[in-house]
């Protein structure tokens, strides 16, 4: 939000923190009479334990919101950013204190609140956060904490970097003009900003001019014109930040790690934030947990089904990839006939999917509890085993078999980069429908491109319909 010095970044803490010291004693207001209003017969009880319990939650909210970087020195970070860190913060938050809770025995602290608390924090940092952006905006339109840019290069980099600066960031930001990084063809002016000169001669521009950070926008990969200027605004103490379509087009994501002293540049093309991928992780233990008791006695109704009306074993044994082509065995409710595997190769020419997936419709394998069984996506159940055991999430592309897996191209093999899930977007796109195995692809990496723990919930939402249609088999 703010392009931050240390002093900011404090006083974001110290506001952050107060904020979520607010919205816990606002949640206990509201609690208190929601527990009056129903008749609720046990109310907290307010001690001084309960005060360092709050204050821990502060200190907490602030660590998580450091964790995902909200206080870094970044000016370009948008308010819907702000958001989602916010949401972030909430969810990761309300399952550390359930876990704090259950090990350390606050004492009462109903459920009920802990959801209040989690839907008010949410709100109240959202409204804080909202008025320092708009603050923040007046204050930078007014000449306060505004800074000064360079730019080195003038092609198509540099003008989309200025359409987003005015777009979104202009009050904050002087442009103070333009470095060429070729001496030829390029203009004395760009967006009524003075070309300053070329790239060797950028000390001499750091001298004559107030810069407090430099922008490299360029897409030549030329290195050495970039290890210059990092030299030369290196001695000057200057700020130097790379915008560049030669490597945003490697990968999603670019981060520089410290391996035992040296500095590696990280290409990162899949979902990496940690603490998201262990909420994954937890809520696929959580719900598959829960699924297969729950779901129990629906097994072993399933199960005197098929073994009644058919003959062979209750479950086919699937063998799979999984994530990086580990593979491993998961398990399917059997609805075809037992030498179904042997039969496949004699159907090949009636198959519908062009790719090396093989699906035909009135498959003549199918048993008769298996097509009621595959219309509404019950032989799967058993995959929850596979998801409570890690091989699987709920959520994530098809599961790929060896076989498959020798006819992928290239493009195709992203699809393995995460874990293998029951439903993704191919499912709640109605798979029935397409007939491409290329589009069912692309739907797989759309989802890990767009990976969130949001996407996941609205995927799962929107599975139960498709499924009880009998829309997603």
């Amino acid at each position: 939000m703010l392009w931050r010095p240390p002093s900011h970044k404090r006083l974001l803490q110290i506001a952050d923190g107060l904020t979520t010291v607010g919205s816990a004693i606002l949640a206990y207001l509201v609690w208190d009479l929601f527990r009056l209003k129903t008749g609720i017969p046990h109310p907290i009880t307010i001690s001084r334990y309960t005060y360092w319990l709050v204050l821990g939650l502060s200190i907490v909210w602030v660590i998580l919101l450091s964790l995902q970087q909200a206080y870094s020195y970044q000016r370009l970070t948008s308010l819907k950013r702000e958001m989602k860190i916010v949401i972030k913060t909430a969810i990761y938050g309300i399952i550390a204190l359930m876990l704090a809770n259950f090990l350390l025995r606050f004492g009462h602290l109903p459920r009920t609140f802990v959801a209040v608390f989690g839907g008010i924090n949410i709100g109240c940092l959202s409204i804080e956060k909202i008025i320092l952006f708009y603050a923040a905006r007046m204050l930078r339109k007014k000449g306060i904490n505004r800074r000064s840019i360079l730019i080195i290069g003038t092609g198509k980099e540099a003008e989309r970097f200025i359409e987003i600066v005015k777009g979104n960031f202009g009050p904050g930001i002087n442009i103070i003009g333009f470095v060429r990084t070729d001496a030829k063809d390029a203009p004395e002016t760009k967006y009524n900003k003075k070309v300053l000169g070329n790239v060797s001669q950028i000390e001499t521009i750091l001298h004559e001019n107030i810069i407090d950070e430099i922008v490299i926008c360029s897409s030549d990969g030329n290195i050495e014109k970039v290890k210059e200027t990092l030299e030369s605004c290196g001695r000057e103490g200057v700020q130097v930040r790379l915008y560049s379509d030669f490597l945003s087009g490697i990968a999603k994501k670019i981060r520089v790690d410290d391996f035992y002293g040296i500095n590696i540049i990280s290409f990162i093309s899949v979902p990496d934030d940690e603490m998201a991928l262990y909420a994954k992780r937890a809520s696929d233990l959580f719900l598959s947990g829960i699924l297969l008791i729950l779901l129990s006695p629906l097994f072993l109704i399933i199960s005197a089904l098929i073994k009644v009306t058919s003959k062979g074993p209750i479950f086919y044994r699937w063998n799979v990839v999984g994530l990086n082509k580990k593979p491993f065995i998961s398990w399917k409710f059997r609805t075809m006939i037992p030498n179904a595997d042997e039969q496949k190769k004699d159907l090949m020419e009636r198959n519908e999917m062009t790719g090396p997936v093989f699906k035909i419709k009135d498959d003549p394998r199918i048993n008769r509890i298996g097509r009621i069984l595959r219309k509404f996506s019950l032989d799967e159940l058993p995959q929850l085993w596979s998801v409570f055991k890690g091989d699987m999430s709920m959520v994530g592309p098809r599961p790929a078999g060896p076989h498959e897996l020798a006819r992928y191209e290239n493009w195709h093999r992203k699809k393995l980069s995460i874990k293998p899930g029951i439903t993704c977007l191919w499912q709640v796109s109605g798979r029935n429908q397409i007939k491409d195995f290329n589009e069912w692809v692309r739907l797989d990496l759309a989802y890990i491109e767009n990976w969130s723990l949001g996407l996941d919930l609205k995927i799962l939402l929107r599975t139960i319909p498709a499924v009880l249609r009998g829309t997603g088999a």
